[in-house]
């Protein structure tokens, strides 16, 4: 896995993006519990995703690139 190249391709990079904020939630799932009982839920939870973007970024990448490695893709539903 390659993580390291930049990939300029802004499809796959909004791809990664919502990749790593789903694997936020599904690792967090008791932090995003806790902020929606707040007021400003959607804020709360995007500012402590924010906090960990890069953790998520680099860890949804290096599943992306594994599958890609593998031949599967990671397409968007719509």
């Amino acid at each position: 896995m390659n993580s390291d190249k930049p990939n300029t391709d802004p499809v796959a990079n909004e791809l990664v993006t919502k990749g790593a904020f789903a694997l936020y939630h599904a690792e967090n799932a008791h932090r995003v519990a806790e902020f929606k009982k707040s007021k400003n839920a959607e804020a709360a939870i995007a500012a402590d995703f924010d906090a960990y973007r890069s953790r998520y970024l680099r860890k949804f990448r290096d599943v992306f690139d594994s599958l890609s490695e593998q031949g599967l893709t990671v397409t968007r539903a719509v």
